[in-house]
């Protein structure tokens, strides 16, 4: 079992390295993924997650990624399989085939596809604690799971052995501090993330733990100054290195269509590539950057001094 002091700081939701077909994990990219982020100084790695396209990976190529990521990951750092299933049953398969595989922790979303109530909400976490020795994560993100975790369920869900913590992609800094003061407020270890790109020194001034940062797939370095220095009390240099997050951020903007996901997804991958890792494109149906859009993320990566 993990020391639960370890799950803190940036923890990378990592791609899904494919192949060309747009469906095989690749081993290469994966490995290549994870070395590079563990050289640049993350605290954990997480896989299985939304930025890595977790809804268009079958039981298979899941499996393929976790294997890949253990191995490659080498316990340097805490591993965390995100197990989110539309049913209760399929992330408890999940969880239990994370544990059987390496990994250090499970995350999971409620269940989605059919709103889930507060109560339904209860009983996934209490069933994938009974299936697992692993510590297991909450992860709040109402627009996938159709539905938000109360803060009345996040305390009965805290108070369950086995469930240590939660990753919350709502950033709603509001309701975040309540969550701190409700979950951490008799001095409880309760591990708390902000699944945000550009709020680290915030995240630390409220007291939470760590953040989780997409666009530390490509910019690890800056959210990794960032953080630290917002833990040793160094706001001004957290917020420089922040800004310059802000302004990198504009990755995601190259291959925007309608769908927030296009761009995303894309754009982190072709970024990837530029920078040697061999991401591959999107799984079907978000499309590939195109050249013009490479050429334009290649120039954004250039001013922003992430490439040479």
């Amino acid at each position: 079992m993990i020391e639960r002091s370890r799950l803190r700081g940036i923890v990378t939701p990592m791609v899904t390295p494919l192949r060309q077909d747009g469906q095989t994990v690749h081993e290469a990219g994966v490995q290549q993924l994870v070395e590079r982020l563990v050289q640049q100084g993350v605290h954990g790695l997480f896989v299985g997650g939304t930025t890595g396209e977790a809804w268009a990976l079958d039981d298979e190529q899941w499996a393929r990624l976790v294997r890949f990521a253990v191995e490659a990951c080498r316990g340097r750092v805490p591993l965390y399989a995100g197990v989110s299933h539309p049913s209760t049953a399929g992330a408890v398969a999940r969880a239990r085939q994370a544990e059987q595989l390496g990994a250090d922790v499970v995350v999971s979303l409620p269940p989605y596809y059919v709103p889930p109530s507060q109560a339904d909400i209860v009983r996934h976490f209490q069933a994938l604690v009974a299936a697992t020795t692993l510590p297991v994560m909450i992860y709040q993100f109402p627009g996938i799971a159709k539905t938000s975790v109360a803060l009345s369920t996040y305390a009965e869900l805290a108070a369950i052995p086995g469930v240590v913590g939660a990753k919350d992609s709502l950033c709603d800094v509001t309701e975040f501090r309540h969550m701190i003061n409700l979950l951490r407020g008799q001095g409880q270890d309760f591990r708390l993330f902000l699944g945000s790109d550009v709020l680290a020194d915030v995240a630390v001034l409220l007291g939470a733990q760590g953040v989780v940062p997409s666009i530390s797939n490509v910019i690890a370095p800056l959210l990794v100054e960032a953080y630290e220095a917002a833990v040793m009390g160094q706001w001004e240099r957290s917020r420089i290195a922040l800004t310059k997050v802000c302004d990198l951020k504009a990755i995601y903007r190259v291959a925007l269509t309608e769908s927030f996901f296009d761009g995303f997804i894309a754009g982190l991958k072709c970024a990837l590539e530029l920078l040697g890792v061999e991401a591959g494109p999107p799984a079907a149906p978000i499309p590939a950057c195109n050249a013009a859009q490479r050429k334009a993320l290649e120039s954004l990566l250039r001013k922003g001094g992430v490439l040479t």
